[in-house]
């Protein structure tokens, strides 16, 4: 069988310009030409095609199949074993992906927000984002027991807590914007209804909490979290600490 581009292309069920984009790769360039000078296709550049195109969908860049096409020890079989693992990465990476949306979007049909403000959900999503690496951190220094209850399973709990966050950065983000500091009277109040009876008390109060080694081990995530909002929460959360010991004494 000898072919014209353009046939070989109707009959591969391709395009002419696809087969120009290859040749010009260099992942499949016809060996034969006609009189005319043009590339006559054979039953070869069949089976290039095919190889070209099963490769593409395992996942497969044109560049990177330029490089195994063009590798004498390639071996398809190392291929697929390769790219087995990265699809299987790929996937967990968008499982993840779609669980944060679907997380956010749950948060916010339940109404769960005091009010919808775009950056504070993606400082919200950053830290979604992060949450393994953060409980695993918590597990040498703070008992499993407040871990679970900061970072519950069950999803109503879940998405009470991702509320409770989400305030907690719009009252900071509030408290600056009206030039409030951390210790004033309404921002303490809201503070503690944000707080109260919830994990974040237990986490944020917790003896075990305060250690110098954890401080420095949760630096990296601060940053998730702009300088001005997580010096805000610092103080804030040390008078309300204060007054509460206060009232105990009392």
């Amino acid at each position: 069988m000898r072919l014209t581009a353009s046939k070989f292309a109707k009959l591969a069920d391709t395009t002419v310009r696809t087969l120009r984009h290859y040749r010009q790769l260099g992942i499949l360039v016809p060996s034969q030409k006609n009189e005319k000078d043009h590339y006559i296709y054979v039953d070869a550049d069949f089976k290039r095609l095919h190889e070209i195109q099963l490769l593409q969908s395992l996942g497969l860049s044109l560049n990177e199949i330029k490089v195994c096409l063009e590798n004498p020890k390639y071996s398809f079989h190392e291929i697929i074993r390769v790219q087995e693992q990265l699809l299987r990465q790929r996937r967990e990476a968008i499982d993840c992906s779609l669980a944060l949306i679907e997380r956010v979007q749950l948060l916010t049909e339940q109404d769960q927000l005091n009010e919808s403000n775009s950056e504070i959900l993606m400082l919200l999503m950053n830290s979604m984002r992060v949450e393994e690496a953060q409980k695993k951190l918590l597990q040498k220094y703070v008992s499993i027991d407040i871990i679970d209850q900061v970072f519950p399973e069950d999803i109503s709990k879940q998405t009470h807590m991702d509320g409770r966050f989400y305030n907690l950065l719009l009252l900071v983000h509030r408290a600056i914007v009206n030039d409030l500091t951390p210790d004033h009277p309404i921002i303490q109040q809201q503070l503690h209804g944000i707080c109260a009876d919830t994990p974040l008390r237990n986490l944020m109060f917790n003896d075990e909490v305060n250690n110098e080694e954890l401080n420095k081990s949760v630096k990296p995530y601060e940053a998730l979290v702009p300088k001005h909002t997580m010096d805000f929460l610092k103080e804030a959360f040390e008078v309300l600490n204060t007054k509460n010991n206060s009232s105990l004494q009392d």
